[in-house]
């Protein structure tokens, strides 16, 4: 469920202070130090306009666990007092925690040729969502990008192999669809609606369900993916009437030919809605396998919302 998230500490100079007395070190150490001490959480203070305390919580690493669920956050919580205690002796600095950026992410394990396969289809997708715009820079990586909400789908193994040389267990042969929610967005959900910039407020399944849902559901759909002779053969052999399998199919062939954006001009809203509700039916992803392409004529679908 989680992935990393990012929060911050306002101090003063002498509570900055407390810090290097407490520790033995300068702040300029205490990144080394608090990475020495605690697995999964890296910290450093910046002395500018203002003095504060970063710190940022990989949660697999903290936990050593992969499926992190609502039923963790005790034992987070708990890991998270133990650091500030051993950083301020002093319980009262838990209550000036702000979270500035949380990760939700969702990783499926599937063979090198099925990711590579689905990265490529994803491609085809939307341009535009939810006020996000479509990255197709990077090869093994497709971004959705705003100023508030990023989300991406990427090859956590290849990423991994590449920065680092080596995987780590919860990252090899790993799909990762990750919604990266920003400071702008936390502070909308704060002043908006109540919700406040805290852990806690996050740290649930339901939540997480939701963001996925939002920011993938509409673009990557559900479905299993094929070719157009089969995903044809099922069409035909469903209860449809004629005529709505001769639009279905069309809509599918001008998606696989066009891209998503030509449907979307070509297409009402209620049309769209009507052949994307016909194939989730049918359980047929509207995006499909190239004829051309080496590979099986099906492909599970890795992913359901």
């Amino acid at each position: 469920m989680l992935h990393t998230a990012r929060f911050y500490i306002d101090l003063t100079k002498d509570e900055a202070y407390l810090i290097e007395r407490n520790l033995g070190i300068t702040l300029d150490q205490l990144k080394s130090k608090i990475e020495k001490k605690f697995n999964g959480i890296t910290a450093w203070v910046i002395q500018k306009y203002e003095v504060r305390l970063f710190f940022t919580i990989d949660f697999v690493k903290l936990l050593n666990k992969s499926n992190i669920q609502e039923s963790d956050y005790v034992q987070t919580e708990r890991k998270i007092d133990e650091f500030i205690l051993f950083v301020f002796q002093d319980a009262s600095f838990l209550d000036r925690i702000c979270m500035t950026r949380l990760d939700y992410r969702r990783d499926v394990q599937i063979p090198m040729v099925e990711r590579e396969l689905l990265l490529s289809l994803y491609r085809k997708t939307t341009s535009k969502h939810c006020h996000q715009e479509k990255d197709l820079r990077y090869k093994t990586t497709l971004y959705f990008n705003s100023k508030s909400i990023i989300s991406c789908v990427y090859d956590k193994d290849l990423e991994a192999r590449e920065e680092r040389g080596k995987v780590e267990w919860y990252e090899d042969s790993v799909l990762r669809l990750e919604v990266r929610i920003l400071n702008q967005h936390l502070k909308y959900k704060k002043y908006r609606q109540g919700k406040e910039k805290c852990l806690k407020e996050y740290f649930k399944d339901e939540l997480f369900k939701e963001y996925m849902e939002k920011y993938f559901g509409e673009i990557l759909f559900n479905g299993d993916f094929y070719k157009i002779n089969k995903a044809r053969t099922i069409i035909n052999n469903s209860q449809l009437k004629d005529s709505e399998r001769e639009k279905l199919l069309l809509f599918l062939c001008e998606i696989s030919k066009h891209g998503f954006d030509y449907v979307k001009e070509k297409y009402s809203t209620y049309y769209r809605k009507k052949f994307l509700k016909q194939l989730n039916s049918l359980n047929i992803n509207p995006i499909l396998i190239p004829k051309s392409r080496k590979s099986p004529s099906v492909v599970k679908n890795p992913f359901q919302f």
